[in-house]
């Protein structure tokens, strides 16, 4: 840690071996949040302006068969999940800000591609489809370690600031590629491209610098100028080994993720004919408003409970899986209770999710140990990812049994299951933090203390807040 009483040491900036930049505490200007939500919004209405529509277009457009056409948008979802632990060491050798650009970069080359006219046999297609999602992985797992190495009081603030992005974007791609496959089916991967170019365009004004890593000789410098050996293992393996306490929250966090898939992935197939295209897209179009609309005031307050002197982060996460659990017992009631029970179960669903959403992400940061911060958010990635395609393969199967419409069903399983989830692990995560917050005294709290209660890592600042 560098020493506060030596001024040029407080003033030095290098880089970390993991090709983050250490920097000071100033606080995030308007400018790099807009930057943030301008990029990251963009983006994924670019995504999601393809992706509900990949398949029908590959198969009208390009003439693909319906297997082939799946192969192509399952190789998209799976690079675009996990793809961000393949390149970490990229990543790494680029550093945060160069990777979000060159993740923006390639998906808009991609999509480029894609919207050529070319005539590809399918692995082509599955190749260009792939390359897309690496780079847009690429960009996200960059930028989430961008946010996670803003100051302590800031990094729940910056990750709700990309929920609402995530949500925007979510909410009017899908309204863009639409209109585009009944206007001009050949412009859908075309608008993607330069919906990234947009992305791209803001990186120059995102937080930290374009620097990445040094040398093995210049980082063995800095440790011994900044009174670090090498021991905590940030030089060596322990960038790359997870420790317990990270294994442990990743995972507890799959009960979340497993619940979340009944909802945004198993709901239509679940519901099936006993709702209207029209009415499914109110309820999921709420969602994306609440969000909108609520993200930042309900980050505040989740702030102010965070700073409660004893277990804010277990009260926060118990709460949050409770609400998400009674959300999802009253979809599994949908097919028989009408829009208005499907429209209040999407507000407490919402609700939930404002406030699980960026805590989870913000504990990344926190909790990744001897990790580097990017290549701890490309793993909780692969298995948050995992988790949501175990559910929403469990689910689907299970929920497409349109002859048993009760909420008793086994159809409703999924849901009932997931509620349970749900709980468990809110009062998992309520024994976690409960027994962190027990294990440090009064005195051991200092000014270093993130408010979600956990000791901050020395190196969890990985840049300069300002550019």
């Amino acid at each position: 840690m560098t020493d506060s009483l030596d001024p040029l040491a407080a003033k030095r900036s290098r880089t970390t071996p993991g090709g983050e930049i250490t920097g000071d505490d100033r606080p995030l200007s308007a400018r790099q949040l807009t930057a943030l939500v301008v990029a990251r919004a963009t983006s994924c209405a670019g995504f999601f302006a393809v992706l509900p529509y990949l398949g029908l277009w590959l198969v009208d457009s390009r003439g693909l068969s319906g297997a082939d056409a799946g192969l192509v948008v399952g190789a998209a979802i799976l690079a675009n999940r996990a793809g961000g632990v393949l390149l970490v060491p990229l990543i790494h050798r680029l550093g945060l800000k160069a990777s979000v650009g060159a993740g923006y970069l390639g998906a808009a080359l991609a999509f480029a591609v894609l919207g050529a006219g070319l005539h590809l046999p399918a692995y082509g297609w599955l190749v260009l489809a792939a390359l897309a999602g690496l780079s847009l992985a690429m960009a996200t797992t960059a930028m989430k370690a961008q946010v996670a190495a803003f100051p302590p009081d800031q990094r729940l603030r910056g990750f709700s600031y990309l929920n609402m992005a995530v949500n925007a974007g979510s909410a009017v791609g899908p309204v863009i590629g639409g209109a585009l496959l009944e206007w001009h089916a050949g412009w859908l991967p075309l608008a993607a491209a330069a919906l990234d170019l947009v992305a791209l365009a803001a990186v120059p004004a995102l937080p930290g610098t374009w620097r990445g890593a040094e040398s093995p000789q210049q980082t063995a410098e800095g440790d011994a100028a900044d009174g670090r050996d090498g021991r905590d293992g940030r030089d060596g393996r322990g960038r790359w080994l997870p420790q317990r306490p990270f294994v442990a929250f990743s995972l507890l966090v799959c009960g979340t993720w497993v619940a979340y898939a009944q909802v945004f992935d198993v709901l239509p197939a679940y519901l099936g004919d006993t709702i209207s295209t029209s009415d499914l897209g109110l309820v999921f179009t709420l969602n994306a408003i609440l969000v909108v609309a609520l993200q930042v005031p309900v980050s505040a307050l989740s702030r102010r409970v965070l700073n409660r002197p004893r277990a804010g982060f277990g009260l926060l996460c118990t709460a949050a899986n409770m609400v998400l659990a009674a959300a999802v017992v009253l979809f599994a009631f949908g097919r028989t209770g009408g829009l208005g029970l499907l429209l209040a179960a999407m507000v407490l669903f919402t609700l939930s999710e404002l406030v699980w959403s960026p805590l989870y992400d913000a504990q990344v940061g926190e909790r990744r140990g001897t990790l580097s911060t990017t290549a701890a958010y490309a793993l909780a990635g692969v298995a948050w990812g995992a988790a949501e395609s175990a559910g929403a393969w469990l689910g689907t199967l299970l929920a497409v049994r349109p002859n048993e419409p009760g909420a008793l069903s086994l159809a409703a399983a999924p849901y009932w299951g997931a509620a349970v989830l749900a709980l468990l692990t809110g009062l998992a995560m309520s024994w976690n933090g409960r027994r962190t917050s027990d294990s440090r005294t009064p005195d051991s709290r200092t000014s270093d203390t993130p408010p979600s209660g956990h000791e901050r890592n020395s190196d969890d600042v990985d840049m300069p807040a300002r550019p």
